[in-house]
């Protein structure tokens, strides 16, 4: 074999080998070992079933928010605000947490129309409900007249608190919207399941 088809042969291989590494744009990794690296685990959204599987480290693309469970169902969450190069879990499922939703404030409440590359914000308090058979789509969650706050931290506990109160068994997707420094629930699906 001469040493320009060696060559070839030597960088497609490695071409190859770098883009079977190549991570999602919006994929979390989880790391048998630290730093990493050993074997891994990925996701695109919300899984199940993973394990029990120990990470010694998690990567996930900049800006990204992920809630790492040693529960099956999303229960007993960690949120993970970026990569970290050297933790340990035992996880079984994993879920990404949206960004808060930030914007100028609706006049006269309700939802604004969308500028420039913007969606609508919602500010207003109890925006109604689209109730399913099997579930029941909050946009703005409100008690009385009130906003429910939350953080990242605690976003999920209260959205399925919430949704409890309003008679479904969970929470299974929530948001936070940013409205003059505080952060309140918004776009909750409550359901039977999960």
């Amino acid at each position: 074999m001469s040493i320009v088809a060696m060559s070839l042969l030597a960088a497609a291989a490695a071409a190859l080998q770098g883009a079977s590494g190549a991570q999602e744009a919006n994929e979390l990794r989880l790391f048998s070992r630290g730093n990493f690296a050993g074997s891994s685990i990925s996701a695109t959204g919300p899984r199940q079933g993973i394990g029990p599987f120990t990470a010694k480290s998690v990567q996930m693309p900049a800006g990204t928010s992920w809630e790492l469970c040693s529960g099956e169902t999303f229960s007993k969450c960690k949120l993970f605000s970026g990569s970290d190069p050297a933790m340990v879990m035992t996880v079984r499922s994993v879920r990404p947490v949206a960004a808060p939703i930030t914007g100028p404030i609706a006049a006269r409440g309700g939802v604004a129309p969308p500028g420039p590359g913007m969606g609508p914000t919602i500010v207003a308090a109890n925006g109604g409900s689209l109730r399913g058979l099997a579930s029941e789509f909050f946009v703005t969650p409100g008690v009385g007249a009130g906003r429910v706050p939350a953080s990242q931290s605690n976003m999920s506990n209260v959205a399925t608190e919430f949704c409890r109160q309003h008679g479904w068994r969970t929470s299974v997707h929530a948001r936070l919207q940013s409205v003059s420094g505080q952060t309140y629930l918004a776009d909750v699906l409550c359901a039977d399941e999960q």
